[in-house]
């Protein structure tokens, strides 16, 4: 019955957390976007209660359908929030959260959603997982991009107009499958794999007699962005620049999608094999940031840099949808192969 993180126990919720669920219901901020929390007429007091009834006799009923989880933070013992999965039936489930001010900003929702997908995807045997917020909750729907689910609707006044506002509000869904799931699950247990910057390389000559690779910028990582350190070269033959290549150092869930090497060979040089053997003379740099592993992915529809890999021998992992908020997808790359590179 209880679910664990590294810095969370989520347990079920008992009528000892009362005060918890008062201040929730206190808390104007917070619940302006809820559903059946401070709608008009409802006192703190009564939305506490109605909330505990449900929680708790949720866990009472069989088949246990759904459940409502106060999260817990371990360091302290404090009861910060809820979290819930229940389970429609039919293959399908829903999550959803809510977390006191004071404890926001820390990740602890991200971190929750992703063990509630696991319990709902390999205990539950769910095949899709949907979450729902109103529009104007960006933290709510961030938190739902940073699980990589996926934009499916907005419904337009669904939402309880709240007193703070005055009208009803739309509603977003997002989903996500089991064969997302199990994509961006290796991606999260790849940000675990080991990787050392300390700093750029001094770059030996990279040249396999025929082409050469020429460092044109060393682009620090963008902490905002998200983005990590990278190397971007020319690839060269003799004098003539042939196309380009770029190395980027580290694991993250942006770049199990976008992948650490990314490549281009002008048009009138294609079909030489020039872009996998710049590939392979990254390997030095690779090394030396100790990056066990290069995932390089391509457009399902790119049969040519399919075949790049192929010829490399990578791994290939599987094919997964690109985000519709991430940069790839706008640029029109809406699925992708994704292939591993492994560091000799």
């Amino acid at each position: 019955m209880h679910l664990e993180t590294e810095r969370l126990l989520l347990r079920p919720f008992t009528w000892d957390d009362f005060d918890v669920c008062y201040r929730i219901a206190a808390d104007e901020g917070t619940t302006r976007y809820l559903y059946w929390w401070g709608n008009a007429g409802s006192t703190p007091e009564g939305d506490a209660n109605r909330f505990l009834e449900r929680a708790v006799g949720g866990w009472e009923k069989k088949p246990l359908m759904a459940r409502e989880y106060a999260l817990v933070l371990k360091e302290t013992g404090a009861v910060i929030g809820d979290g819930s999965i229940e389970d429609f039936g039919n293959g399908e489930g829903e999550i959803g959260w809510i977390l006191l001010p004071q404890y926001r900003g820390k990740g602890y929702v991200t971190e929750m959603g992703k063990e509630l997908l696991r319990f709902g995807f390999e205990e539950l045997k769910l095949q899709k997982v949907i979450a729902n917020c109103d529009a104007r909750n960006e933290n709510s729907w961030h938190v739902m991009e940073r699980l990589m689910m996926q934009r499916a609707q907005i419904t337009y006044g669904v939402r309880p107009a709240k007193e703070q506002d005055g009208f009803a509000g739309d509603e977003m869904t997002y989903v996500i499958t089991k064969e997302q799931y199990d994509g961006w699950r290796e991606a999260w247990e790849m940000e675990k794999l080991p990787c050392e910057f300390n700093g750029f390389m001094d770059l030996p000559d990279l040249t396999d007699g025929e082409i050469r690779l020429l460092c044109y910028r060393k682009e620090p990582a963008d902490p905002v962005k998200k983005w990590v350190p990278a190397y971007h070269f020319y690839i060269s033959k003799g004098s003539e620049k042939v196309g380009q290549i770029s190395l980027r150092v580290g694991y993250c869930p942006g770049l199990y999608i976008g992948g650490n090497i990314g490549y281009g060979v002008d048009e009138p040089y294609r079909g030489r094999g020039y872009a996998g053997r710049a590939c392979r003379l990254l390997m030095p740099v690779l090394k030396y940031h100790k990056m066990p592993v290069a995932l390089i992915t391509n457009d399902v529809h790119n049969e040519k840099s399919r075949r790049v890999c192929e010829k490399l021998g990578l791994k290939w992992l599987r094919q997964l949808d690109v985000p519709m908020y991430n940069d790839m997808y706008k640029n029109g790359t809406h699925r992708a192969n994704i292939f591993a590179m492994e560091v000799e």
